[in-house]
């Protein structure tokens, strides 16, 4: 449903005459047509979903270090440039 509503707006159809041409499916709404807010509300996550950022769609898994095991060279290297940075509530003097 939404992939025939992404390509009617892609040819010029205005939202609400793409939502007189939907049908649901499934569900309790199912044989009625979808308001003109979901509508909307599909096309901008289908829109957003689309933005390839280059990032994984899910985080690392990350392993939780315990405090007596040693750094490794990432982390060493991640603390020595946090450290170097000024502290963002610093005064600025001049």
């Amino acid at each position: 449903m939404l992939t025939f509503a992404v390509a009617l707006k892609n040819k010029g159809v205005p939202v609400p005459e793409i939502a007189k041409k939907l049908t649901i499916k499934a569900g309790k709404n199912a044989g009625k047509h979808p308001s003109v807010a979901s509508l909307y509300r599909a096309l901008a996550e289908d829109e957003d979903a689309e933005v390839d950022d280059g990032l994984p769609l899910r985080p690392k898994p990350l392993r939780i270090r315990r405090p007596e095991e040693p750094l490794t060279p990432e982390e060493i290297d991640l603390r020595e440039r946090l450290q170097a940075q000024p502290h963002p509530n610093a005064e600025i003097r001049s």
